[in-house]
C-alpha cells in the first residue's frame, strides 16, 4: 500500500523491437520479463512508493498514445534503464517526457550511463538524475528527497549523478550501498504483464519459462564484459528458500513450467549450487531448469547432481578455440577445460548451448575457421556465434582502440548482440564483409553437422522439449542467414 504522495514509473524507452532484437524482431526475438526494474520496484513499493511499470514497445504505444498515458496516471517520476543499444531511445524518451511534462522528475539508470555519467548528462538536458551501479539505495534516498523536496539532500546521496546549472556532479556509489543477500528482493511480478513475455528459445524447454537470477556481482574479469563494474566483484546469493519461493511464485501464481537461472554464472559458488539442487528436489516444485556456466567451475559430480535437481540445459561462453584469444579476452579457461566441459554435460544426458566470439581482435581468417571447426566438432545441441562488440569502458574496447578499427560512425544502436549487419568492430586482418561472411559460414557448419541434427531430432522425437522452441528457432536461424 502507497503511503506516500509520489506516484513513480519505471519503464522502458519508447524503442522499436528492430533496435532491440534486429533481424529476429520478427521471428524468434525474446521478451525476457525485466528482472532488474521488477526488483526494483519490490523494493521501493516495500517502503511506501506507488510504482508501475510500463514497456511502451511490448504494449505497442505510439508517441501520442503514450503521452496521454502519462498524463492521465498523473506519475511524479519517471525511471528508465540503459544499455548501450537503448541508451538513444532513452535519451528521446526523456526528451518527450519534458517537453510535454517538465516537472517530472527524470531518473536514468542502467549499465550505460553507470559507465558513462557525465558524458550522458551532457547529451541530454531531460535527466534531472543518473542513479549509478545496483540502484536500490540510491533511488530510494532519492525519493525521499524528492518527496521532502530536500534537494540540498540530494548532494549528499552516494551513488547518484546530477547537475547545478552547468555542472555535472558525480557522487561515487558506496560499496556499503550494495544489497546485502538477505536483502536482495524477489521481484514485483504482479506490476508486468507477465503473459505477454515469451523467453529466449536457447533455455526454454517449455512455456511460459520465466528468468530467475539467484545472485549478484561477478567475481570473473572477462574484458568484453562490465559484470563487475555495475555489481561488484563479489558474489551475493539469495537465501535458497528465496529462490524456492519465487520459484513456487512463477509456478502457482503464472503458470510457470519452466526456469531459466539469468546468473552470469551459476555454477560459480559450488556449496550453494550443491545446496540448492538438493533443497529443490525435495521442494517438489519439479520445473525444469536452465543456467550459465563456465568450464572450470563445473565437473562430472556436479552436472549430475544439477541433472538429478531438473536441470536440462547448460550454457558456456566458450568464445573460441585459440588460447591466445581467450587470454586476450581474460577469460581464464583454456581450450582444453571448455572441451571437456562440454563432454562432461552431453555424457550425463544435459542438453548443451555454446556461445563464440568471432573475428576478436588479433585474429586472422585462419584463426576464426578455428573456432568454426572446434564448434562443429563439438556437435552439441545449440551454439550462438557472435562478432566483438567494443562496449564503453571494456578491456576489450580499449583493445581494439589500440589494435583494431572501429566505425566513427557507429549510433550506440548498433552495439548490438542480435544483428551484426553493420559492425561496430572491424578486424583489419580480416575485413568488414569477410567477418560477415564467417559469422554466416559458422553457423551453416554448426547447424549442418548430423550430429547436431540427432541431438536435436531426439528431443524433438520424444517429446522432451516443446515443437514450438524448434519451429521458433528454425525460423530465427533462417532469417539470420538470408
Amino acid at each position: 500500500m502507497s503511503i506516500h504522495n509520489l506516484r513513480v514509473l519505471l519503464q522502458e524507452p519508447l524503442v522499436p523491437s528492430s533496435v532491440t532484437y534486429g533481424i529476429y524482431s520478427s521471428s524468434a526475438g525474446n521478451a525476457v520479463f525485466p528482472y532488474g526494474p521488477a526488483s526494483l520496484a519490490r523494493y521501493i513499493h516495500s517502503r511506501g512508493y506507488d510504482v508501475t511499470y510500463l514497456d511502451p514497445g511490448l504494449q505497442r504505444m505510439e508517441s501520442k498514445e503514450y503521452l496521454s498515458y502519462i498524463e492521465n496516471q498523473r506519475f511524479s517520476i519517471i525511471g528508465i534503464g540503459s544499455t548501450t543499444i537503448n541508451i538513444d531511445h532513452a535519451l528521446a524518451t526523456f526528451e518527450l517526457i519534458k517537453r510535454r511534462f517538465p516537472d517530472i522528475t527524470t531518473v536514468l539508470g542502467g549499465i550505460h550511463s553507470t559507465l558513462l555519467p557525465v558524458e550522458t548528462m551532457h547529451t541530454s538536458k531531460a535527466i534531472d538524475y543518473i542513479v549509478l551501479r545496483e540502484a536500490e539505495k540510491p533511488l530510494f534516498r532519492l525519493l525521499e528527497c524528492v518527496r521532502k523536496q530536500d534537494f540540498e539532500g540530494v548532494k549528499k546521496i552516494s551513488g547518484i549523478c546530477y547537475r547545478e546549472k552547468s555542472n555535472v556532479t558525480v557522487n561515487p556509489f558506496a560499496p556499503g550501498d550494495h544489497l546485502l543477500p538477505e536483502e536482495i528482493p524477489i521481484p514485483l511480478f504482479g506490476i508486468l504483464p507477465m503473459e505477454k513475455y515469451v523467453a529466449q528459445i536457447t533455455f526454454s524447454k517449455a512455456y511460459p519459462t520465466y528468468s530467475v537470477i539467484a545472485s549478484r556481482g561477478c567475481p570473473f574479469q572477462c574484458s568484453f564484459c562490465n559484470a563487475s563494474d555495475v555489481l561488484g566483484k563479489k558474489l551475493r546469493h539469495k537465501s535458497i528458500n528465496t529462490v524456492l519461493d519465487e520459484i513456487r511464485i512463477l509456478k502457482d501464481e503464472f503458470g510457470a513450467k519452466g526456469i531459466m537461472f539469468h546468473d552470469s554464472t551459476f555454477t560459480a559458488n559450488r556449496k550453494w549450487l550443491k545446496l540448492f539442487c538438493h533443497s529443490y528436489r525435495e521442494s517438489r516444485l519439479d520445473l525444469p531448469w536452465s543456467c550459465n556456466s563456465r568450464a572450470d567451475t563445473i565437473d562430472e559430480t556436479l552436472a549430475l547432481e544439477m541433472k538429478e535437481a531438473g536441470c536440462w540445459l547448460v550454457s558456456f561462453g566458450i568464445e573460441s578455440a585459440n588460447q591466445k584469444s581467450l587470454d586476450l579476452l581474460k577469460k581464464g579457461t583454456t581450450v582444453e577445460q571448455n572441451k571437456r566441459a562440454v563432454k562432461l554435460c552431453l555424457a550425463q544426458g544435459l542438453c548443451v548451448n555454446t556461445n563464440y566470439i568471432l573475428c576478436l581482435p588479433g585474429e586472422t581468417s585462419s584463426d576464426t575457421m578455428n573456432t568454426i571447426r572446434f564448434a562443429r566438432k563439438m556437435g552439441n545441441h545449440l551454439a550462438s556465434f557472435n562478432l566483438p562488440i567494443p562496449f564503453p569502458k571494456t578491456g576489450m574496447r580499449e583493445t581494439i582502440e589500440r589494435i583494431g578499427v572501429l566505425r566513427d560512425d557507429a549510433p550506440w544502436s548498433d552495439y548490438s548482440g542480435w544483428d551484426f549487419t553493420n559492425p561496430v568492430y572491424i578486424n583489419p586482418l580480416i575485413g568488414r564483409e569477410n567477418m560477415k561472411n564467417l559469422r554466416r559460414r559458422a553457423y551453416r557448419s554448426f547447424y549442418t553437422n548430423p550430429n547436431v541434427w540427432y541431438r536435436n531430432c531426439k528431443e524433438l522425437i520424444l517429446l522432451r522439449q516443446s515443437p514450438r522452441k524448434y519451429w521458433r528457432g528454425l525460423w530465427g536461424l533462417l532469417s539470420s542467414l538470408k
